[in-house]
């Protein structure tokens, strides 16, 4: 689909050319029958190649009316080219203001959506579509403040009486069955577990959570968690493969980046199955972009209903709540039929030994996924 711009220049040039074929139709047949039906009493030099004496045969016209189009071409065709860039030039200036107010609209975020868009010298048109936007947005920064402060609130209220519940099934041992127990026991901590990953996105979107960046080795983190998952990843019949080099630093919040990958391993089992597999690998800077160090995580996708809290779509709703906390890093997703990969990118850093031995280290050790 052509752009807005592109459309209007060529209605501009289709306007154009559409009136000054139906003038220059009207004009041909016009001359034709002059020429056709007038005798002329005396000569008439219109040409300095020919003179036409008394009436003109069909011969003479033709040749009349073929130079008249050849000379009419020779000034139409530059000046459709000529108006067909000031047509280019008034539909790209007209969608400035549009282009103005888009580039401040991609600005807005759910962090910063106490800011507004102006048009200081735009048409009372615009003023209007501008000040329509600003309210929209106001309506949006009260709405989205009101549900993530009752979600906080919610998820807050909801965490005593959970854990009331499960210091009550503890000691009802005895008095129930333990199948029984075990599944509330379940149930419980399922919720409990739905409940804190909702406060900690409310809080995230709110920006009441602080980040405290500090020198990480991803590598040493993705084994540690990779090995507490491995257990649970064995219960159910599956394996857990990491692929990790000896050290890949990074500029990071250890806590959070832990708790990333926690919630990433969590959505695979529940999502997925077969193999998970988690690969640590720097990438190398390039031009215009600095090096950054990856965490990938990849796995099949499960066939047919899920369960539990997948249905709440928590688990990447957490990640990209947490990775939106620090700057420069990022999540990529890439969803298949089959597969699902999931990629959380920080600021690669050097190891602590070379800094304190003031040494540069560069990106020799870190290579591509």
């Amino acid at each position: 689909m052509r752009s807005l711009q592109v459309r209007l220049t060529l209605w501009f040039a289709v306007s154009f050319v559409s009136v000054a074929a139906v003038f220059a139709g009207l004009t041909y047949h016009h001359i034709e029958q002059q020429l056709s039906r007038t005798a002329f009493e005396r000569e008439q030099n219109l040409n300095r190649d020919w003179v036409i004496r008394g009436s003109v045969s069909e011969q003479e016209i033709d040749q009349i009316m073929t130079t008249i189009v050849g000379s009419s071409l020779k000034f139409v065709l530059p000046l459709v080219f000529a108006l067909l860039l000031l047509g280019y030039w008034l539909a790209r200036k007209s969608l400035v203001p549009l282009e103005t107010l888009n580039r401040q609209l991609a600005s807005v975020g759910p962090r910063n959506l106490s800011l507004r868009v102006g048009l200081p010298a735009a048409d009372s048109q615009f003023r209007d579509l501008t000040q329509r936007l600003n309210e929209m947005l106001g309506r949006l920064e009260r709405s989205f403040g009101e549900m993530g402060e009752y979600a906080a609130k919610v998820a807050h209220e909801l965490r005593t009486p959970l854990t009331i519940l499960r210091l009550k099934v503890e000691q009802s041992e005895g008095r129930i069955a333990p199948d029984l127990a075990e599944e509330l026991q379940s149930e419980l901590h399922r919720l409990t577990h739905v409940v804190e990953q909702s406060l900690l996105i409310a809080k995230a979107e709110q920006g009441r959570l602080t980040v405290s960046v500090s020198r990480l080795d991803l590598a040493e983190v993705a084994r540690e968690v990779v090995e507490d998952f491995r257990l649970l990843a064995e219960d159910e019949g599956r394996s857990l493969r990491l692929e990790a080099g000896r050290e890949c630093w990074a500029q990071a919040d250890p806590r959070y980046a832990r708790q990333a990958l926690h919630a990433l391993l969590t959505n695979a089992l529940v999502h997925g199955q077969g193999e998970i597999v988690v690969r640590v690998r720097g990438r190398g800077g390039r031009a215009g972009r600095a090096a950054q160090a990856g965490l990938l995580l990849a796995n099949a996708v499960r066939r047919g209903p899920r369960r539990g809290e997948a249905n709440l779509g928590l688990g990447l709703r957490v990640v990209r709540a947490l990775v939106s906390l620090q700057p420069g890093s990022s999540l990529r997703q890439h969803a298949g039929s089959h597969w699902h990969a999931s990629r959380i990118e920080w600021p690669a850093t050097t190891p602590p030994e070379a800094v304190a031995h003031k040494a540069t280290a560069g990106n020799a050790g870190l290579f591509q996924i």
